[in-house]
């Protein structure tokens, strides 16, 4: 069930840690953030409680190419086998039409319709649509227990959750353009007002993530 950001229960808001959003994300979360983010939660909770092994999951402001459900069965009985997420779809343009080998990620499987799986070293942003297994829902209920990013981002932070990025291409899923974002002004904008303080912190955060994200694309 979807968790609407205008009526978040008092429990829903325990769960936010906005030190930890100020210094990671730049700037304290809004409440669609939050619920968006909860919304998600809630679903890995059920995989777990109800034994799910694999779902896919989608928001609703998505389109969805025909080939969809054909990928999806593919990606089910796919050769590579450690992957925990998948994702379908991406907000980021470097991902979505990528120039460069660090944006392409390598391909290590091919579909029937000439689609290919990439193993990536860096954040896709987006969760319109991704197939996720029962490993992964456990590890973003393990890494999301504190609230601190939105869910895309949190689930980007793969060298710290283990959940290493993969991606189809071309992308099945693509986000409506009829849709407005419910998420407020960019995070960009609401940071440049953030006093100097907090943004030093992030950016020493930022470095020190940098740092750790080099070493564990160097030992996976």
């Amino acid at each position: 069930t979807a968790v609407d950001g205008r009526t978040l229960s008092a429990a829903d808001r325990e769960a936010y840690d906005p030190r930890r959003a100020l210094r990671v994300y730049g700037v304290s979360m809004l409440d669609s953030e939050i619920g968006c983010f909860l919304s998600h939660y809630r679903l890995y909770e059920r995989m777990v409680r109800d034994g799910i092994g694999t779902a896919l999951i989608m928001e609703d402001d998505v389109r969805v190419d025909p080939a969809l459900p054909r990928i999806v069965r593919e990606l089910l009985d796919c050769a590579v086998t450690d992957w925990t997420v998948i994702r379908l779809d991406s907000k980021r343009d470097q991902v979505l039409d990528p120039r460069s080998t660090r944006f392409r990620g390598i391909p290590v499987a091919t579909l029937s319709g000439g689609e290919k799986v990439y193993r990536l070293r860096t954040r896709v942003l987006g969760v319109g649509a991704y197939l996720i297994r029962q490993e992964g829902a456990r590890r973003m209920l393990d890494y999301g227990q504190r609230i601190f990013m939105p869910i895309d981002q949190t689930m980007d932070r793969y060298w710290e959750n283990g959940i290493l990025p993969y991606v189809v291409r071309p992308f099945p899923v693509h986000q409506r353009d009829d849709f407005g974002s419910n998420t407020g002004s960019c995070p960009s904008t609401r940071r440049n007002a953030q006093p100097w303080a907090v943004r030093l912190e992030r950016r020493l955060q930022r470095a020190a993530d940098g740092i750790s994200k080099r070493v564990f694309n160097l030992t996976h």
